[in-house]
């Protein structure tokens, strides 16, 4: 099995790189982040409150460390206010890439704005278009990023529920559950009622364990439409013909005759990262 996808790292170097090209560019704003030189000198005024100040600069930046900052375990983070409640941490330039990276994988790679939600309460100093820029390059959501169109549909009638199911394997080689990287869906076209099934390979042999597990517990289907893989042949096909199932193949991913399940696998998939 090919285990690219599963070890992909999705922050590589090329974009740590592109990041700091962004925020060193012409055009980069962040009023909250703080220069080093600065961020120095508000550590020396908490830590020395009776320091003179030489000028009103210093005056003001003074009033500004003790009233808005305060020291923890000798780290800068900006006092709690009305929209804040806790402190929160102040991320000097050199941790920004790192900070928003990480917190985006613990978050098991939620959107952008579930990301800055989280990221602005914790922190001081990234703003919501640093956030947008690393998530946009984030390797493993491109990778699950959906088509920016829908997969057209053609009419297909019927009348009862299991009477057609169009079944597709979903690859989860990416972000596996354990020893489990693939998904039999299986979904009624008159219910559009959808049952997975997961899978340790897609070889014929489990493909077909699982579905003699949704025939158990529901009704063999008449029609099954696939996209004419190889996994859905061998053990799967003995079993198909057992219970007189007809087989529809549709070409690979075709739009046309695999729609309806092809447009519900980034549904499901969108449910099982949430």
């Amino acid at each position: 099995m090919d285990n690219s996808i599963a070890s992909i790292n999705p922050f590589p170097n090329d974009v740590r790189i592109a990041f700091q090209s962004y925020i060193q560019g012409p055009n980069y704003v962040n009023r909250e982040r703080i220069p080093y030189a600065k961020w120095r000198q508000l550590h020396i005024f908490i830590d020395n409150p009776d320091l003179k100040p030489e000028n009103p600069t210093e005056s003001r930046l003074k009033h500004r460390a003790l009233t808005e900052f305060q020291l923890i375990n000798n780290r800068l983070y900006r006092k709690p206010d009305s929209k804040f409640q806790t402190p929160r941490y102040v991320v000097p330039e050199s941790e920004a890439f790192d900070t928003i990276a990480n917190e985006h994988l613990q978050l098991l790679h939620v959107g952008r704005e579930k990301a800055w939600a989280a990221i602005q309460q914790k922190y001081y100093g990234i703003n919501r278009q640093e956030v947008a820029f690393v998530l946009k390059l984030c390797k493993n959501c491109a990778l699950n990023r959906p088509a920016a169109t829908k997969a057209p549909l053609v009419p297909i009638i019927t009348e009862r529920a299991w009477e057609r199911v169009q079944i597709d394997l979903i690859d989860m080689r990416h972000e596996p559950s354990g020893q489990f990287k693939w998904i039999l869906h299986i979904k009624d076209h008159f219910s559009k009622y959808t049952q997975l099934y997961p899978l340790k390979s897609k070889h014929a042999e489990p493909i077909a364990e699982a579905f003699a597990l949704f025939i158990a517990a529901f009704l063999p289907p008449k029609i099954m439409q696939s996209d004419n893989g190889n996994e859905f042949k061998g053990a799967l096909l003995i079993l198909l013909r057992k219970y007189g199932i007809q087989i529809i193949n549709g070409a690979p991913r075709s739009p046309q005759t695999q729609g309806l399940v092809e447009q519900a696998n980034g549904v499901v998939e969108a449910k099982i990262r949430a």
